[in-house]
């Protein structure tokens, strides 16, 4: 097969669904030495960084889609006709939406969540208005609809009540540098870096409406009444409608109590998961939920919320939470912080969870799927 895959990204700040293209597209290459891949991008360096090189590996740098409406004009206009033209099996596209016109090959489209159609107030107005006018037509366009779990699944046939035969469920998998694995010295270059506390409480994600980070600051408001001596460390880039959180931060705590490390490196993130006494993820929404599976992996304990998949991908091995109730998100802290053989049990159960998301086995599913789309297209 000649697969085509469009990965596309808006800057090297990048997060889950890019990570998700850029893992699959990693370990693609890793188990396949028999198909040519052929890779549309705005972010060659991107893939330099994170994929490894091969000979059946094409890279095409589109690095004049340099804003968000030149790469959708370019995605439904011209795509189509490249498809042909570099004479392509299939085309996979990873996020969400796959041209709604041509069609001369089969197209794959992987969907990580519903969220700007069934939860359009923790969306940007931008998203809610392109995915409810896109996506349907994907889902509709494509021959096979990857899903990142049950939870998305069930909201694509909700929502568009697409033949179950199409859509294939593939968990993502969780990257090997996120380990228990300790390397002091670069521990400490880390720490210095991002002006990391001796003990703190780490959140990971984008600072934006569904992360629920203001319920997080007034647990923590109330876990610092009672002088437990952890930070407050978040981690993540600033996005929209984030206002609020800055403000409350300023007002409420002393300089210092809550660390703002912002946007993490990806090689530097492992030794942040390391370094905490707990993560929290109270999350209003997810699809799959990439940080506190990272976390687990490298054998800290998370306190996380059962919203959306998090309830299938994390199972029992976090301490879930009510993401609406600062005290109850205090208390789960606060016992992961203090009872040595409860934080011992977490540790355990996440280091166990994290290990049934494989990046290899994802890989496998995958092109078993371009194996079904091109079949049922013959």
């Amino acid at each position: 097969m000649r697969i085509g895959i469009n990965f596309h990204a808006a800057d090297r700040y990048i997060s889950g669904v890019e990570y998700y293209s850029l893992g699959l597209i990693n370990s693609l290459l890793s188990i396949d030495d028999k198909n040519e891949y052929c890779v549309f991008t705005n972010q060659a360096e991107l893939l330099k960084r994170y994929v490894v090189q091969s000979d059946n590996l094409t890279v095409r740098n589109l690095d004049n889609l340099n804003n968000r409406l030149c790469r959708v004009i370019w995605e439904h206009s011209r795509l189509p006709q490249i498809v042909i033209k570099e004479k392509l099996d299939i085309l996979h596209c990873p996020h969400y939406i796959c041209p709604s016109i041509g069609g001369a090959v089969p197209y794959v489209v992987t969907v990580h969540d519903t969220i700007a159609i069934d939860y359009s107030q923790w969306s940007r107005i931008s998203n809610v208005i392109y995915y409810n006018l896109f996506m349907k037509r994907a889902v509709k366009k494509a021959s096979r609809v990857i899903a990142v779990s049950h939870s998305t699944a069930n909201h694509l046939h909700h929502n568009f009540a697409v033949n179950g035969e199409k859509v294939r469920v593939v968990y993502p998998g969780v990257d090997a540098i996120f380990n228990t694995y300790k390397d002091y010295h670069r521990q400490n270059k880390v720490r210095t870096r991002y002006s990391l506390p001796r003990r703190y409480i780490l959140f990971v994600g984008n600072i934006e409406p569904k992360k629920n980070v203001m319920k997080l600051l007034q647990a923590y408001k109330l876990l610092h009444e009672k002088r437990l001596p952890h930070k407050l460390v978040l981690a993540g880039k600033r996005t929209w409608k984030s206002k609020s959180v800055w403000n409350y931060i300023y007002q409420e705590f002393n300089q210092g109590d809550v660390v703002i490390a912002g946007y993490v490196d990806r090689e530097d993130l492992p030794c942040v998961y390391q370094m905490a006494d707990v993560f929290v993820f109270p999350s209003f929404y997810e699809g799959f939920g990439f940080p506190p599976l990272e976390a687990m992996a490298c054998g800290t304990p998370v306190v996380a919320s059962n919203m959306g998949a998090l309830d299938e991908t994390l199972g029992k091995a976090a301490y879930i939470v009510d993401p609406t109730d600062a005290e109850n998100i205090a208390q789960a802290i606060y016992l992961l912080v203090t009872d040595d053989r409860l934080r011992r049990r977490y540790i355990e159960f996440g280091l166990r969870q994290s290990c049934k998301f494989v990046w290899d086995n994802a890989a496998r599913q995958t092109l078993s799927v371009y194996e079904e789309a091109i079949r049922a297209n013959a």
